[in-house]
């Protein structure tokens, strides 16, 4: 996903400001410290040091999710965090952000093997059956 991985970030940052949503991109933090949405201040703050760099799109879309999702408190990415509904939540909306933005980049062109897409983006395995189903949406239209 390297030659991709600006798109994504721009898309996705500029869903954010279009959204009226803070963001601050650091390469301060060490590898395993979390991307992070705090509604209440607006922000949200990703860890461009990253230690899965190819896994940050998705925790930007994540992050979003929050806010789109009407989220409150400090909420931090984590692969950790899925059994928690807002977590969940999040997730899914990040999905339902990415997912399109894939296809447009392949033109329409979505892979048979789901893995594939999930590989690519470094979205979590305990997702496989969301991810399924958002790309038959995506196919259907």
């Amino acid at each position: 996903m390297n030659d991709k991985f600006e798109v994504f970030m721009e898309r996705l940052l500029q869903y954010a400001f279009d959204s009226k949503i803070g963001y601050i991109l650091t390469k301060k933090l060490e590898p395993y410290t979390p991307s992070v949405a705090i509604p209440e201040d607006n922000q949200i703050i990703i860890n461009m040091n990253w230690y899965n760099h190819d896994e940050i799109p998705f925790s930007l879309a994540h992050e979003i999710g929050h806010f789109v999702n009407g989220d409150t408190g400090t909420l931090y990415y984590t692969s950790n965090t899925f059994m928690q509904k807002s977590e969940r939540e999040a997730n899914l909306r990040a999905l339902e952000l990415i997912l399109p933005i894939y296809a447009d980049i392949n033109q329409g062109m979505i892979p048979n093997n789901y893995q594939a897409v999930m590989d690519q983006l470094q979205i979590p395995q305990c997702l496989d059956n969301d991810v399924r189903v958002q790309l038959f949406k995506l196919e259907a239209y």
